[in-house]
């Protein structure tokens, strides 16, 4: 084989892998966006999208008067598929799809409470910055060893992760919330994580059902 031969090569690889990797990341775009529309529709007045960077998109959804959230914004971004050395990288970086979410509540909740993967506790210090903030119990063996968890008021706090209906939604999502942030400045619920069409419904349940036991 010489040079030129090579080269062409190469490039035919890098050629397929953007085709299948622009492929893929258009139908996930579709499945994610149909997926949201449907689990928030039927709580919400409007559901609206618009494009967010080469590969994502943000949605907006406007929450009926009896849903705890006034509005919820949500940013789909996924990995760069169309790539051919992603594939390597993630193996290292372990990159995924993210998700991220921003859930305005109606009223001011009576305490900030954050909820972090232990693995990726110091990722978000930029987020905790000027609150004051606690460890608090998680309360349960297993919850408490994949969440570290501080708030400003640690009795009220107890009394939100005790319950049943949260430690469920917390258990469906263990695999996949990265960070919580429920933020009495700011009246707003924010979480981040890992986006696959297992996690996306547990997510989204959770902004909303946390932000409710917040009030």
């Amino acid at each position: 084989m010489n040079e030129y031969e090579a080269i062409v090569i190469i490039a035919a690889v890098f050629i397929v892998f953007y085709i299948v990797g622009s492929v893929r990341n258009r139908r996930l775009l579709v499945g994610y966006s149909q997926a949201i529309k449907k689990h928030i529709g039927s709580i919400s007045e409007f559901v609206g999208f618009r494009p967010y960077g080469s590969s994502g998109f943000r949605a907006l959804g406007n929450m009926k008067k009896e849903i705890p959230l006034s509005k919820m914004e949500i940013a789909v971004s996924l990995v760069d598929r169309e790539n051919v050395m992603h594939y390597p990288l993630a193996l290292i970086t372990n990159e995924h799809d993210k998700i991220t979410v921003w859930g305005f509540l109606r009223r001011t909740p009576g305490l900030s409470l954050e909820i972090c993967s232990r693995k990726d506790h110091a990722s978000f210090q930029k987020q905790r910055v000027g609150l004051a903030l606690t460890e608090t119990v998680m309360g349960g063996q297993e919850l408490e060893a994949l969440f570290r968890v501080s708030s400003s008021d640690r009795a009220r706090a107890t009394g939100i992760l005790l319950d049943n209906e949260l430690q469920d939604r917390l258990r469906q999502a263990r695999n996949s919330l990265r960070y919580l942030l429920i933020d009495e400045r700011e009246s707003r619920v924010f979480l981040t994580g890992k986006l696959t069409s297992e996690s996306l419904g547990p997510l989204l349940d959770l902004v909303i059902l946390s932000g409710k036991k917040a009030l």
